[in-house]
């Protein structure tokens, strides 16, 4: 067989690929775990043609937000108008509270370009994120956040988880713990340079940490190392950690709260948005250790409007999967946001800020000490 006739064989799997994609989704196939089953056997056989297809351009200079536009935008000012493209942000660093452009913030150039045979790849930037992972999660927290009931399809929750486990990893934090992970690893000679080139050994050593780096080894060391490969090496160990991570998280159960009809508080939401309640060390932490989701007991939040927010655990609550009343569950997730935060916490409204920095000041200036 020909190349031309080849490239147009791949060339059409992929296009069907796309088609059929689009269709699952559209009329949210996959209410059944068989039918799931069987929808992610032939979306698995078409993933083969699209990574096979794809053109990469290369571009550069592009901001990319590490925190996506589909989540901040449901904290814009306003739905009209001037103020549509405004939030509020509050400043950890300036101590500020300021109202910017949703378009400038939580985000870096070139955040996720990696590299492909040397050269510049906006795969992961374009394939990945924009047109698979952002566009259908964005119709999935669009439907969480118009319904009353939570009613998903096993393709929609596990789309969501995978979601979630990439929001883990994609944040400018995570690549910060991820280079203290890499200081140990090799101080201690645990990873070599070499382990870059299999996939499995970095999975068995930096997803699963079968070389044993503790979580308070973490907190201690703020060294800097320079990984193998430099920011294209971090965006290829993170891409792997997250799919590792959504595996986990769709294990779980996933519930949804909402702030009570009653409350004058509202969801804010950082540029570190998923945040955990782990119940062995009886805290909220800023940081989670990733190998130990999946088998420590932990509540993993992240807010997808002012009024609800996501939560996955390892056991079903017995009142079923919506709370509606639990105003101290609303204030720990808020309260995650400011703990876990880089910089920044975003808001509908600065009269909730306001409120925040002053309500949670004394707790924050304890856990970070």
């Amino acid at each position: 067989m020909g190349i031309n006739k080849v490239n147009i064989f791949i060339w059409f799997f992929y296009k069907v690929g796309n088609k059929f994609r689009n269709f699952v989704f559209r009329k949210r196939l996959g209410r059944k775990q068989w039918s799931a089953k069987f929808i992610f056997l032939i979306m698995s056989f078409f993933g083969y043609f699209e990574s096979r297809v794809y053109l990469n351009t290369g571009e550069t200079g592009i901001f990319d937000h590490y925190v996506p536009r589909l989540l901040l935008k449901r904290w814009r000012v306003a739905e009209t108008g001037t103020d549509k493209g405004s939030i509020f942000c509050w400043s950890k660093s300036r101590n500020t509270i300021e109202k910017v452009a949703i378009n400038g913030i939580a985000g870096e150039t070139d955040w996720d370009i990696g590299k492909t045979k040397g050269l510049p790849s906006d795969f992961v930037r374009k394939k990945l994120f924009a047109e698979v992972l952002e566009s259908k999660a964005s119709d999935i927290i669009r439907h969480i956040n118009t319904s009353s009931s939570l009613d998903l399809t096993f393709l929609e929750e596990s789309t969501l988880a995978v979601f979630m486990g990439h929001q883990i990893t994609r944040v400018p934090l995570f690549h910060d713990y991820l280079l203290r992970f890499f200081s140990i690893g090799y101080s201690q000679k645990l990873i070599d340079h070499s382990d870059f080139g299999n996939k499995e050994i970095l999975v068995r050593k930096v997803a699963h940490n079968e070389i044993g780096i503790t979580y308070e080894q973490l907190q201690s060391n703020n060294a800097h190392t320079r990984v193998a490969g430099g920011k294209p090496q971090r965006l290829l160990l993170s891409l792997i950690i997250a799919s590792d991570i959504g595996e986990k998280i769709y294990r779980g159960n996933l519930h949804i709260i909402e702030v009570p009809e009653n409350s004058t508080d509202e969801f804010v939401v950082s540029d570190n948005p998923v945040v955990f309640l782990d119940f062995e060390r009886q805290t909220m932490l800023r940081f989670v250790p990733w190998w130990e989701i999946g088998t420590k007991d932990f509540w993993i939040f992240m807010p997808i409007s002012p009024k609800k927010a996501i939560f996955y655990c390892k056991s079903k609550k017995k009142d079923g999967p919506i709370e509606k009343n639990n105003e101290d569950l609303v204030q720990l997730i808020n309260f995650g946001q400011y703990l876990s935060c880089s910089d920044n916490v975003f808001s509908q409204q600065k009269s909730a800020l306001e409120r925040h920095i002053k309500l949670f000041a004394n707790e924050l200036i304890a856990q970070n000490k």
